[in-house]
Order: C-alpha cells, then sequence, then structure tokens
C-alpha cells in the first residue's frame, strides 16, 4: 500500500513549539503594558486571517501576525510604534525555524515496520520548504521515505498527483496526520483511506468535522494494527 504521512504533530511535536513562542510573545506584550486578556485571541485571529488570505501554510504568517498584534495594541492604546520592538516580536515568531522539535513516541519504530511490511512511504508537508527539511533532518526521517513532498497547501490534486507518481489507486492508499482539514478531508475527496492522529494537541484552524467511520488512534503504534 501507498501511506502517505503528515509531519507536523504527526511524527513530531510541533504545536508545543509555536505554543512556547505564543507565550513569550504574551509575556513581552504584558512587559509593554499590553495584557490585555484579548491578546492571544488578537494574535490568532490575524494568523488565520494571513493563511486564509495567502489561501497558503505560508512560514511568514505567524511571525506577521505577532508583529500586527503588536501594531493593533499600539493603536487600541494610543501609543507609537516602536519599529524596532515591531522587528523583534516578528523575529521572535520566526523561532519555529529552527527549534528543537521532539519526536511522537514510536515514530521510527513505526515507519521502520511499515516499511519493513512492504508499504511505500511518503512524507507529505506544508509549510516553508527550509523549516520542514530542518524538521526532517534533525530526526534523519528521510531515510524512512521514498518521497519527501513540501507543499504550501495540501488538496485533493496534491494527493491525486502523489498517488499517480507512484502508481497506485487510490482504494491502496492511506493517509495519516493529526488535521482534518489538510489530511482527512482531502484523502476522502480522492477516495484514499484516511487515519486520524491525536497524540499531541493542534490548531484549533484544523479542525473541521468529520464523518463517524472515519479512524482515530491515540498512538502511533495503533497504526500498525490497522494496516494489519
Amino acid at each position: 500500500m501507498l501511506l502517505i504521512f503528515d509531519l507536523d504533530d504527526t511524527l513530531l511535536h510541533t504545536h508545543r513549539v509555536f505554543v512556547e513562542l505564543t507565550e513569550a510573545f504574551l509575556a513581552r506584550m504584558a512587559e509593554l503594558g499590553f495584557d490585555d486578556d484579548n491578546v492571544y485571541y488578537t494574535l490568532d485571529s490575524f494568523d488565520c486571517e494571513i493563511i486564509e488570505d495567502a489561501d497558503a501554510y505560508v512560514s511568514w504568517a505567524f511571525p506577521k501576525a505577532m508583529r500586527k498584534t503588536y501594531e493593533f495594541y499600539c493603536d487600541k492604546f494610543f501609543e507609537p510604534v516602536d519599529e524596532a520592538e515591531a522587528e523583534a516580536l516578528e523575529q521572535l515568531g520566526f523561532g519555529f525555524r529552527y527549534a528543537e522539535y521532539e519526536l511522537i513516541p514510536h515514530a521510527k519504530q513505526v515507519l521502520d515496520e511499515l516499511a519493513e511490511d512492504g508499504h511505500r512511504l511518503v512524507l507529505l508537508t506544508q509549510g516553508g520548504y527550509e523549516e520542514q527539511k530542518f524538521k526532517v533532518e534533525q530526526h534523519l526521517l528521510n531515510e524512512f521515505f521514498d518521497e519527501i513532498v513540501v507543499v504550501d497547501k495540501k488538496t485533493p490534486a496534491v494527493y491525486a498527483n502523489v498517488m499517480e507518481r507512484h502508481g497506485f489507486a487510490a482504494k491502496d492508499t492511506v493517509v495519516i496526520g493529526n488535521s482534518p482539514k489538510s489530511e482527512v478531508l482531502p484523502a476522502l475527496a480522492v477516495g484514499a483511506r484516511p487515519i486520524l492522529v491525536r497524540v499531541t494537541d493542534s490548531w484549533n484552524f484544523e479542525e473541521v468535522t468529520l464523518p463517524e467511520n472515519v479512524p482515530v488512534v491515540n498512538n502511533l503504534s495503533a497504526i500498525l494494527e490497522l494496516l494489519r
């Protein structure tokens, strides 16, 4: 079978890195006197807005949202924008580029066993190429996959192209990831079988209503049982 794996919060803990950066941003905003309870929601709103406007997971969305949130609160409280501060906050947002990402428990073991079982493994991840490449190489995950694909947005067409390139029909393809929006729905759209991974927290922006029959696993080892 062709197994198309997601990377972020499926094989690597990614959400927690953004949580840590968000906490650092909120702490700095509080130091600047902007400790409104809605700062977090303002940041999240700008982040979602930028991604929706770009119609892609652009790597500069999160950093830009930090700058826009700071500028929003300066305007709200009639404070002048300190350009050096705005730049520092934007650079803080880029901290995800070279952070330490932890592997999800049993990730390598599961990938190794699936490869030994004769499955073809493809890694399909969305985001900036350099950032995603760094994550993959940090834990030498590239050695498990026949192909690694980085896109700015996962669509049914993207999945269809991967299947065609590797010569697998939809009925022989399984899409494995933590996102209902970016993994499960496109998989269903092309007739592939999705497996929803719930091993860590993820961004609410990726949540959508799914059919009840979509299999859900709470640890990666459970994937082995489903596929066997």
